[in-house]
């Protein structure tokens, strides 16, 4: 089921803490290029095995408004052929918004690899983003990434904690990004937390 909805966005996608992001700012922006970024990062996300399909959306001006275009991918996606759909609808005070999963580990009595939803976001120019970043990555709730009191397993948390700043890195070099932050709505730099948990 997908959890994204018409709005922006839920604020606890895949648990209850407090949504988790990654922002970038890319070198050489340009607004001509909104499709092929959006191309490169469904190219580099590690889409879901167990249950895999995705939401695209477009918006105009900001996630208040309903999207101007919608559609639901099942099954395996061709990035480049769900894109070429969409970009005629794309101008400069748009954002390209894709709903899509990846597994990680979830607890639910026990760890287990589940499906947890993701969404990806490239900004138009004149598009109302939060921070002015020309990239968004919206991971979920930050207790995914983060140890919890029922259990004392540290390694799925872990493997989630690795793969969160593996697509970052592939973002980045895929992107050519200038600058990027890790942040949730009460930690300012979430990075060097999560890094911390792997020594």
């Amino acid at each position: 089921m997908w959890a994204g909805g018409a709005g922006r966005q839920p604020t606890t996608l895949g648990g209850v803490g407090d949504p988790l992001f990654l922002s970038l700012w890319l070198r050489g922006y340009s607004p001509l290029a909104l499709p092929v970024y959006l191309k490169k990062a469904l190219g580099v996300f590690p889409h879901s095995k167990l249950s895999p399909g995705a939401v695209m959306r477009v918006h105009a001006l900001s996630f208040q408004e309903p999207p101007v275009y919608e559609e639901i991918i099942h099954g395996e996606l061709d990035a480049a052929d769900m894109v070429s759909r969409a970009q005629p609808l794309m101008h400069e005070d748009c954002a390209f918004q894709v709903e899509a999963r990846w597994d990680l580990y979830r607890w639910d009595g026990e760890w287990e690899l589940k499906p947890s939803t993701v969404l990806l976001e490239v900004y138009g120019p004149e598009f109302d983003s939060l921070r002015g970043e020309h990239v968004r990555v919206d991971f979920g709730s930050e207790d995914l990434y983060l140890p919890q009191e029922y259990s004392d397993q540290l390694k799925p948390v872990q493997s989630n904690i690795r793969s969160l700043l593996h697509l970052a890195q592939d973002l980045e070099e895929e992107l050519t990004v200038e600058r990027r932050l890790l942040w949730s709505e009460e930690e300012e730099d979430f990075a060097g937390r999560l890094k911390s948990m792997l020594d």
